[in-house]
């Protein structure tokens, strides 16, 4: 009876300090080097536009954001710079990425299972983003879903993902066309 109960109770604590929705997502497979999709940010009971974009990811560390709608912008994270381009403004500024990581939720991506699921098992105190949801099918993300700190609910549905596609590297350079500055 005794080890029943020990069993069923290291079970039971294994599943609260664990991640399930994580488990499966092919994201986060060993086997998966590069990741490419496109998605569409919806925002609701607030009368704003859609977001569109892409996002690229080649592992460990280089990783791009590309919202071609409502502006076309660019965020690139290569090794421990961050630039983001606002080619509307024809500027590119440059970031350490220590000094803004926790405000680029996407970089979730970059992160291992087990510190996403950190990030999650926070967010259920976090005063930012509350009701946090990960949604998938088939082993594949589909939907992330949160409210922010104004109450409003977004949705992220990830379309076309591909897995393991030759991606090159010269993807993850800024655009020097654009006057580029550099914070510290």
């Amino acid at each position: 009876m005794l080890n029943k109960l020990l069993l069923i109770s290291l079970f039971l604590s294994f599943n609260i300090f664990t991640c399930p929705e994580l488990n499966n997502l092919n994201i986060y497979s060993e086997d998966t080097k590069t990741i490419s999709l496109n998605y569409i940010q919806t925002f609701e009971g607030i009368n704003k536009s859609n977001i569109q974009g892409q996002v690229f990811f080649k592992k460990p560390n280089l990783f791009k954001i590309v919202t071609s709608n409502p502006s076309k912008t660019e965020l690139i994270v290569n090794n421990l710079d961050v630039y983001r381009s606002d080619f509307e403004l024809n500027e590119t500024i440059k970031y350490k990425l220590e000094n803004i990581e926790s405000q680029i939720p996407a970089l979730l991506l970059l992160k291992s299972k087990k510190k996403v699921c950190t990030f999650l098992k926070n967010s259920e105190n976090s005063e930012l983003i509350s009701d946090l949801k990960i949604i998938s099918d088939n082993k594949k993300l589909k939907t992330i879903s949160y409210t922010d700190q104004f109450g409003v609910i977004t949705q992220i549905n990830f379309l076309d993902i591909k897995l393991n596609d030759e991606l090159e590297k010269k993807i993850f350079d800024y655009n020097k066309t654009t006057t580029l500055v550099t914070l510290n």
